[in-house]
């Protein structure tokens, strides 16, 4: 349902029209005495008269109707007026902050010390069109016999799209040198600003703060406020799972964000700020993971040479991992809990992202969670 602030007006006798205006105008002069004889449509002293009552009249009725009474409600309030909303409650929009991790460098030849400089660029293969590049933060040295190197790194943008999972950035440009992102690499995720509805969503549960008792709203308020959360990868168990007066949180984080020190800051928080609701028993955990080994096999047109199909593979595996959250380079539909994900349907998307596929067949049968995301543990795209 939509809100019609100009019926609003309309109701309430406001003209918004500019015929209304002018209406309005002859009206008052009527009642107040006024007299113009040659009021005309076709005088120019009339349309003149008239330009200058009603025109200037005109443009503040439609500021007012599109400008601001949507931004006297929070369910229509705009970009330049949403953050005042959040700062009446408390609830700071979440910022775009850089990704901050470790890589690791390793040599093969360990003789003498080598020094890998501030600002080397670690960067990925093309994903999506898009490289993907950090920076080391630090002077770092291989010491005589030292085989590998563990560097902290800063992300070249502010982006969520840089939180990608081990093995990505993969390249640099030191000579007899190789690098990697290993397991857990990410210390603080990158992060775009916080997009407007998010943001509308969780003011919207920061109203339930106001009240002394402490429910879903409250808890999904608290948790959210962390960068790399999302107000609607939330759900709760509330069937008492660890006896009366319990119950658990369990967190999607957006794509490999540091999820076990968010649960550790999360829980202490909860625990100390003595919110109540649920009972005075709530833990936050990460949603459990199922893993699946999938194999995609393609069909090429006979038109392919042999490097645009290499390249076709490299773009499908990138693409299916986008659908398990493993970046976020492409718009496809993604694995969630208590959902069936659909192979048939990712099919028609990589067609749809990919020319030159005649076909593609999938190990897996649809994917049916519960309080689960599924992920994979192991792709391989190969030709059909």
């Amino acid at each position: 349902m939509t809100t019609d602030f100009e019926q609003v007006l309309i109701d309430n006798d406001v003209p918004t029209t500019e015929a209304g205006i002018a209406d309005k105008f002859r009206t008052v002069l009527a009642d107040s005495g006024s007299t113009i004889v040659n009021n005309s449509d076709y005088s120019p002293f009339w349309r003149l008269i008239s330009a200058i009552a009603t025109k200037p009249v005109l443009w503040l009725v439609q500021l007012l109707i599109k400008s601001v009474m949507p931004q006297f409600f929070l369910k229509t309030v705009g970009e330049s007026f949403i953050e005042l909303w959040g700062d009446s409650y408390n609830c700071p929009r979440k910022q775009s902050q850089f990704l901050k991790g470790r890589v690791v460098f390793t040599r093969e030849d360990t003789a003498g010390d080598f020094t890998v400089p501030a600002g080397t660029v670690v960067y990925t293969d093309l994903i999506n069109n898009i490289v993907y590049r950090v920076i080391t933060d630090i002077d770092a040295i291989f010491q005589d016999g030292e085989a590998g190197l563990i560097v902290s790194v800063t992300s070249e943008k502010a982006e969520t799209a840089y939180n990608l999972e081990s093995g990505y950035f993969s390249n640099c440009d030191l000579g007899g040198v190789a690098v990697t992102n290993p397991d857990n690499w990410i210390d603080q995720v990158g992060a775009d600003i916080e997009e407007i509805e998010a943001y509308r969503t969780r003011i919207r549960n920061a109203f339930n703060t106001l009240s002394h008792y402490h429910t879903d709203g409250v808890y999904k308020y608290l948790i959210s406020s962390w960068v790399g959360v999302s107000e609607s990868n939330i759900w709760f168990q509330h069937d008492a799972p660890r006896g009366p007066g319990t119950a658990n949180a369990y967190i999607l984080f957006d794509l490999n964000a540091p999820a076990e020190s968010y649960l550790e800051t999360i829980n202490r928080q909860i625990s100390e700020e003595g919110y109540h609701g649920h009972g005075d028993d709530v833990i936050a955990y990460k949603m459990p993971e199922t893993e699946h080994d999938l194999i995609a096999t393609l069909y090429f047109s006979d038109t392919l040479l042999d490097e645009e199909k290499d390249a076709k593979k490299t773009q499908v595996y990138n693409a299916i991992y986008a659908a398990f959250r493993g970046n976020a380079a492409y718009e496809v539909t993604l694995t969630e809990p208590f959902s069936r994900f659909s192979f048939t349907n990712l099919a028609g998307e990589l067609f749809d992202l990919f020319d030159g596929i005649e076909d593609i067949e999938f190990n897996l049968s649809s994917i049916v969670s519960a309080l689960t995301i599924p992920r994979l543990s192991s792709l391989t795209v190969v030709e059909g």
